[in-house]
């Protein structure tokens, strides 16, 4: 199939969409989830995107007439249903963040691999050549002495909540750096990741090496796990941006950007939501006299929950809507 008729076999298909919405009347488009309608409004935006570029290089009067009659009769569908009072779909709302993030494997993969990376070489450089601490680890954990064997810090429980609203407000803070920097395209996203990864890293290897291991696995274990995900999706976002712009695909950029930045944005509310979660147990939970044990419960059960959502929830739609899958290339090729 060339180019040309692709493109015809897509316009047909939208049109049949088109008109079977158009004869359901408004009972139809209340039916549609978020996810299917998201699908109609890209395939209507490419439409008209089509008829602008049909326009400009004189293509048959048969094409624009065609094109221009479809996307009249779209808007007037897509129209009528903005103005009409469809319930909202929580099921969709709560599929679309784990949606989103499995639409971008490539960008994910990378995401990790720039934050592991770093952060494993610091642990074990810190370990096999603890002069190297004097760098790469901050003054304040040099010579620090955990209050505990549990954890590293002792947080008065009336001003808990007040430090939870200060985690939660940096950690939203790098996460909304790592998204915006995409557009960099991914160079800042990549400078924040390693940042992040070395000084974890880095204070993890030095505290291990300092026979203190026990105590940050202990302050990190009821919290990190979800932070460490929120992070490293950050990250995936800001790469899904980045990819838009070194590799739009068919789109302009422009245009590419409009369709990555939707699903990325997806991606990056859901972190705040994860941090939020994170910075309540890290501020109420991780400086608290809760033994070793129930600190490694949490962790479980942390990791299985985002593990669970993030490869089941939605799955029942996929097959449906192509709406969340980018149209860039370089990062998501299957």
């Amino acid at each position: 199939m060339t180019p040309e008729e692709r493109k015809r076999a897509e316009w047909d298909e939208f049109a049949q969409q088109i008109f079977k919405l158009r004869q359901g009347g408004k009972s139809a488009l209340r039916k549609l989830s978020a996810d299917e309608l998201s699908g109609l409004m890209d395939k209507y935006q490419s439409l008209n995107a089509d008829l602008a570029r049909a326009r400009s290089f004189q293509a048959p009067n048969s094409t624009i007439a065609y094109l221009n009659e479809l996307a009249v009769a779209a808007h007037s569908v897509l129209y009528a249903y903005s103005q009409s009072s469809a319930p909202l779909n929580w099921k969709a709302s709560y599929d679309v963040f784990a949606r989103s993030v499995r639409a971008v494997p490539a960008a994910l993969l990378l995401s990790n691999l720039m934050f592991w990376i770093p952060l494993l070489l610091a642990f074990f450089t810190v370990q096999l050549n603890p002069i190297m601490a004097v760098e790469l680890v901050p003054a304040e954990f040099y010579n620090f002495e955990p209050p505990s064997a549990d954890h590293m810090h002792e947080i008065p429980q009336l001003t808990r909540p007040v430090v939870a609203t200060s985690i939660i407000a940096n950690n939203i803070q790098v996460t909304l750096l790592l998204f915006a920097l995409g557009l960099t395209c991914g160079l800042g996203t990549t400078a924040v990741l390693i940042f992040n990864g070395v000084h974890i890293g880095a204070v993890a290897g030095w505290m291990t090496y300092q026979g203190q291991g026990r105590a940050i696995l202990g302050w990190i274990l009821p919290h990190g796990s979800t932070e460490l995900i929120a992070i490293i999706l950050a990250g995936t976002a800001g790469y899904a941006l980045a990819d838009a712009i070194l590799a739009p695909g068919l789109l302009t950029r422009v245009e590419a950007l409009k369709k990555a930045g939707l699903l990325a944005l997806k991606i990056e509310l859901g972190c705040m939501f994860m941090l939020l979660v994170a910075g309540l147990i890290e501020g109420l939970v991780s400086p608290s006299s809760i033994g070793f044990g129930p600190r490694i419960v949490i962790l479980v059960s942390s990791i299985t929950i985002w593990l669970l959502y993030f490869s089941q929830a939605g799955r029942e739609n996929e097959g449906g809507s192509n709406s969340l899958k980018p149209t860039s290339t370089s990062l998501n090729r299957s």
